[in-house]
């Protein structure tokens, strides 16, 4: 897992799918990786992310997924 330099949080227990973040540098803690730095422009311009909760709002905002099979062992 990566570690991030700075990490902010608005959480609404009220409407877990309505909660916020900013992640700095990142999505990925690989710095070969594309998504190494991919949040650091909107974390500079304090421009939040949606930090989504319910199955329904993930699926909707999902862009693309990846299913993970175990090899049986």
């Amino acid at each position: 897992m990566g570690q991030a330099a700075s990490s902010r949080f608005v959480i609404d227990p009220g409407n877990w799918d309505h909660s916020r973040f900013l992640h700095m540098p990142g999505r990925s803690g690989d710095p070969e990786s594309p998504e190494y730095r991919n949040l650091f422009q909107s974390w500079v311009e304090e421009q939040y992310h949606p930090l989504l909760y319910t199955r329904a709002a993930i699926e909707k905002a999902a862009v693309r997924r990846i299913l993970l099979v175990p090899d049986g062992k």
